[in-house]
Formats: C-alpha cells, sequence, structure tokens
C-alpha cells in the first residue's frame, strides 16, 4: 500500500510548462535579437545619401556650366577662299582710292590717285590703275565742285590709254584749271563715267 496521498502522484514529475534551467543554458546565441546588427548599418544610411547627393549636384553643375560657357573668340575662323585669297586693295601713302566696275567692257579693277600739285595754272595728278578682270579703255575729266564747269586733259603720260586684266598702269594728268577743289572723274574712252574722287587742296 502507497504512503502518497492521493493527488500527489505527480508531484515530484517536471512539468511542461516551466522551463528548467537547462532549458535557457541550452537556448542558441542566435536567441538574441539579430535588429540590433542592422542598426549599425542605418545610423550610416543619411551619412551615404548625403554624399550621393553630392556628388549628383556637382555632376549636374558641371554639365550645365559646360553648356553655357562663352565660346573662346579668339581662336582663328576659317574664312571663305574668296575674302582670304583676295584682299581689298589698299591706297599708297597720302593717296586715295576706289575699286570700280565698268560693266560696259566687263571689267573691274582699283583706281588711286595721288594729291594734286598745282603750279603756274596746271594741276598735275599721278595715277595708278588695275583692272583685275576684263580689259579697259579709258580717260578722265574733271567737274569743279558747283558743277558749273569741266575740264579735258592738257597733258601728261597717262591722258588715255588700255589696261587689260593683270597689268597695272600708272602716269601722270595734266589739267589746265584754277586751284579749287574739284571732282576727278576716271571715265571709259568714249567718255562715260565710270567712277569719281573728289581732289582737295
Amino acid at each position: 500500500m502507497s504512503d502518497r496521498l492521493p493527488g500527489q502522484r505527480f508531484q515530484n514529475q517536471p512539468t511542461s510548462a516551466t522551463p528548467s534551467a537547462d532549458d535557457d543554458r541550452s537556448a542558441p546565441a542566435s536567441a538574441t535579437p539579430s535588429a540590433l546588427i542592422p542598426q549599425r548599418y542605418r545610423r550610416n544610411a543619411p551619412v551615404i545619401g548625403i554624399l550621393i547627393g553630392v556628388i549628383i549636384l556637382v555632376l549636374a553643375a558641371m554639365v550645365v556650366w559646360a553648356g553655357t560657357r562663352p565660346q573662346n573668340h579668339n581662336q582663328p575662323v576659317s574664312s571663305s577662299p574668296s575674302s582670304s585669297q583676295t584682299p581689298g586693295f589698299v591706297p599708297s601713302p597720302g593717296w586715295q582710292g576706289i575699286e570700280f566696275t565698268a560693266s560696259s567692257h566687263h571689267a573691274k579693277g582699283y583706281w588711286q590717285v595721288s594729291p594734286p600739285d598745282y603750279q603756274n595754272g596746271l594741276v598735275t595728278i599721278t595715277t595708278t590703275i588695275t583692272v583685275e578682270q576684263g580689259s579697259l579703255p579709258f580717260g578722265f575729266f574733271v567737274l569743279d565742285n558747283a558743277g558749273t564747269n569741266d575740264y579735258e586733259t592738257v597733258g601728261g603720260t597717262l591722258e588715255e590709254g588700255t589696261v587689260s586684266a593683270g597689268d597695272s598702269q600708272t602716269g601722270t594728268i595734266v589739267f589746265s584749271m584754277p586751284k579749287t577743289d574739284f571732282t576727278l572723274y576716271l571715265a571709259t574712252a568714249e567718255g562715260t563715267q565710270i567712277t569719281a574722287l573728289l581732289i582737295s587742296y
């Protein structure tokens, strides 16, 4: 016959509801909350984001600067063959000149004259005619600035003549007239005006 009282037969048996100390010691280390490790990376996340944002802003600023900076205007600009190979005429020092076109003779070129030399009622001018294309038979005449009197050449080494393409002729023309400012005309051999220059003392 048992000495145990009714209801005590299960008193010495361990209950499954209460964990033992051995169960606590045998629990794996992984049972420790793992949320603590990712928190270290979360603290650095704002810093990385700021660095990336700064890099993007710097790159964007460089692109905008490269696209809007002014071009270097000191760089040589390639010119067309007409402007580089055919420079404009320049008159001799102290002279004046003008380009001309004589459509009736399909001629074009450059005409220049020296200052007038007045002596004893005669005006002497040195002149040069250069023809680029065509052939120009030429002559000269003078009108005073009032436009009332005209004067023909009375001498000189280049009173009239013909200049062909690629040639140039230089000589003197002489007029008998008062000492006053006047307009000197380059004309064709037929007397048709081509161009004119104002002559002043």
